[in-house]
């Protein structure tokens, strides 16, 4: 994702060269003709599988860790989930404001835009990136990545870059108190555009989304799924479910 806040930009400063970022019809029976039968039209793609997990923010505390570009991802012990969390520069420094228990961890950056997610007393908010206005008292929980897939329901991107790569994504449904994870693997080669994955979850009723680091940045480990990152991560996004 150009100069900034990506996996890419490291691998890139390196030296390393790495690049980024059906429903069956019935059948109707065999007649013969004389006129040749018009081409079938291509089926259509499958959707690619997404891993999701779904968090009540009431139940749920989110930490982040610092893994410093040299960690493997991993899952703590006791935790249900930990992803890949945002971008960082090609110094290896975290972009945006990450905070987490109330600690902040990375500063707010007016340039990077996109959307701040914040969750506080058991509510999640996504917020417009170029306006926000950091409250004085830090939240709970809050990181700021870029682009909002979904705002207000609706999509929000606007055009169809034609870009396919692994992503991570947040969705806020309930009116704030469910934070859902999304987790959308390359495959083959392969993953949703920004805008795919953005008129997919709009049309799943997430109510805000936001766009983490993708591509190579992108992975989560869980009890019985594992994404490897295919690249080195800053911070990593744990979740552990409270009794």
């Amino acid at each position: 994702m150009a100069a900034r806040c990506s996996t890419l930009c490291l691998l890139v400063a390196l030296g390393l060269g790495c690049a980024r970022e059906a429903e069956e019809a019935a059948d109707a029976p065999a007649t013969r003709s004389s006129v040749a039968a018009p081409a079938e039209a291509p089926s259509p793609a499958p959707r690619p599988a997404l891993h999701r997990w779904r968090f009540e923010l009431a139940r749920t505390e989110i930490a982040v860790l610092d893994l410093g570009l040299e960690r493997p991802l991993a899952l703590p012990e006791g935790a249900a989930l930990a992803i890949n969390g945002g971008f960082w520069d090609r110094r290896g420094e975290p972009e945006g404001w990450v905070v987490a228990g109330g600690e902040r961890l990375s500063g707010y950056d007016r340039a990077l835009g996109g959307g701040v997610l914040v969750v506080d007393r058991g509510r999640a908010a996504l917020f417009d990136g170029e306006r926000f206005e950091a409250p004085a008292e830090r939240p709970a929980f809050a990181i700021q990545a870029k682009p909002r897939l979904v705002v207000g329901g609706a999509v929000n991107i606007r055009s169809e870059t034609g870009r396919r790569a692994a992503r991570t994504a947040l969705c806020v449904r309930e009116g704030g108190r469910v934070l859902e994870v999304i987790v959308a693997p390359a495959g083959e080669g392969e993953g949703p555009t920004l805008l795919e994955l953005a008129e997919r979850l709009a049309g799943e009723g997430c109510e805000e989304a936001l766009n983490l680091d993708g591509g190579p940045s992108t992975g989560a480990v869980a009890p019985g799924v594992e994404v490897a990152p295919r690249g080195p991560l800053r911070h990593a996004l744990v979740f552990r479910e409270r009794g």
